[in-house]
């Protein structure tokens, strides 16, 4: 595998590969049953006859137990990587195949040296063949698997056939060596193919997390853009509904950032932009928190579960943070500030994200009006929030 999967997906493909083992091995073990059953039904006269009733019936039993044994492994492997995170390494899934064709080799290598079976020589050599065949489709993703799988199914015969100097033993031996060989060189096209399409596959899922990130990021800044914040605020609305606990919201406006675009330029009003989002981001490092550029020079500030006065806190201390903000331009230090508004909510039913969006957004027009460069809520979020913390206390 470390040959054609790339290492940063490795972990991944063996998780996969191990998977795909388990979920193409209960085809392997239904036609494993049937090609015994194909064997032996349609002569049932033949095989059931009383000198050879007991030998068919006690082999017959052992290719049952066999394919059973496998269930329980695939099953016991499927159990086991559930309840675990990193995967599992396939062992259980190992055993399995190797406990069911060691059964069909020595049971086919008896069939082949008793007398009273010689009628029955050639379907049983097709039916291992097609055995042979069904494991190389399923198993040859894995070399290991495949050696495990085809070396017990097809050693018993070929020994047994030497062992009783049969006439074409040598030509057995060697069909059986080619056939070993041969299904090992034709895995090895099969695992290049199969773990090619995983490349593929993990390059495009990646590919595409990384287009549907980008699609949620303001190019300038890299915070999140307003849709991504929209959406992110009716899910964590909806959850504060659930949980039953407070939600608040900052709206940033960087105070008279036009004059700086119109004396300085645009390049350096960005840079006033990428410095605000760096502040934002050192601040805020809460995975739950959401941070987003929502206007040209507004920015927005999610927090799920912060009670209001932990809110307005918050908002004091990043105002003096961004009042610290400084860029030099030529011989000159621009620096900048910032009114905010700060709004919280412990949502019901009768509310609603623009409710809340509405709430800060009149604060931070309060904070403006008030001389601008500092944190307001509006009088009317007071005795909401009031109203709300009397009936949760």
């Amino acid at each position: 595998m470390n040959t054609y999967i790339k290492p940063k997906y490795q972990q991944r493909a063996s998780k996969q590969l191990y998977q795909d083992l388990a979920s193409r091995s209960l085809p392997g073990v239904i036609f494993y049953v049937t090609a015994w059953s194909a064997l032996i039904l349609p002569e049932y006269s033949y095989f059931f006859d009383t000198p050879r009733i007991y030998t068919t019936l006690t082999l017959t039993a052992i290719i049952a137990c066999a394919a059973l044994v496998r269930l329980l492994c695939i099953f016991a492997y499927k159990i086991r990587c559930k309840k675990s995170n990193t995967g599992c390494e396939g062992k259980l899934l190992l055993i399995g195949a190797t406990v069911s064709s060691t059964a069909w080799g020595f049971s086919s290598a008896y069939l082949l040296i008793s007398p009273s079976f010689q009628a029955v020589n050639t379907q049983l050599m097709i039916c291992t063949l097609g055995i042979c065949a069904g494991g190389l489709a399923s198993l040859a993703p894995s070399p290991r698997f495949l050696i495990f799988f085809l070396a017990p199914m097809l050693v018993p015969s070929t020994v047994a056939l030497i062992l009783l100097d049969h006439p074409f033993s040598n030509s057995q031996a060697a069909l059986s060596t080619l056939l070993f060989f041969g299904m090992l060189g034709i895995s090895n096209i099969q695992r290049k193919e199969y773990f090619n399409a995983l490349n593929s596959q993990y390059q495009l899922e990646e590919k595409s997390a990384l287009l549907a990130e980008l699609s949620t990021l303001d190019p300038l800044t890299g915070l999140k853009n307003k849709r991504h914040f929209e959406e992110k605020l009716n899910d964590e609305f909806h959850r504060s509904i659930r949980d039953s606990k407070p939600i608040s919201l900052i709206l940033i406006d960087l105070d008279h950032f036009k004059k700086v675009n119109d004396i300085y330029g645009h390049l350096i009003g960005d840079e006033c932009l990428k410095e605000m989002s760096r502040t934002l981001t050192t601040k805020f490092n809460r995975s739950m928190d959401t941070l987003a550029r929502v206007g040209g020079e507004e920015f927005a500030v999610l927090l799920p579960s912060l009670p209001h006065d932990k809110a307005m806190a918050l908002a004091d201390k990043l105002r003096r943070q961004i009042e610290n903000i400084s860029i030099r331009y030529e011989a000159e230090t621009i620096s900048i500030t910032a009114s905010l508004g700060v709004a919280t909510l412990y949502p019901t039913g009768d509310n609603n994200t623009h409710e809340l969006f509405h709430r800060a957004d009149v604060a931070l027009y309060e904070a403006k009006r008030q001389g601008r460069n500092r944190v307001a809520c509006a009088p009317i979020l007071d005795l909401a929030v009031k109203r709300a913390e009397k009936k949760r206390a």
